[in-house]
């Protein structure tokens, strides 16, 4: 499909789910977190997702991503790490 027939059809047919992709990915954090109080705005992003090809993958990537950062926030340093971290502090402080 040529440019331009993608940006005529862009221009005939509405958004999916009555939501743009610049409206979903504005919104695809508070999204992700359920953070958004209006449930039609929800609803409008949830349907758009569902067959957006564009966008579905950002929204896929973007919680993975989020998920493996908060189960990586939970995982500690190991013991010796942390004494070494704690001694520099001391040290650190001990000079100034």
């Amino acid at each position: 499909m040529t440019g331009f027939i993608r940006d005529l059809l862009g221009k005939m047919m509405p958004p999916p789910g009555g939501i743009d992709c610049g409206g979903v990915l504005a919104q695809l954090y508070e999204y992700i977190d359920e953070e958004l109080d209006d449930p039609a705005t929800v609803e409008k992003i949830r349907k758009h997702l569902q067959v957006c090809k564009r966008c579905y993958p950002r929204y896929d990537f973007e919680k993975a991503f989020l998920r493996f950062v908060s189960e990586l926030g939970r995982t500690s340093a190991p013991a010796e790490l942390r004494g070494r971290i704690f001694q520099n502090i001391l040290e650190e402080e001990s000079q100034n």
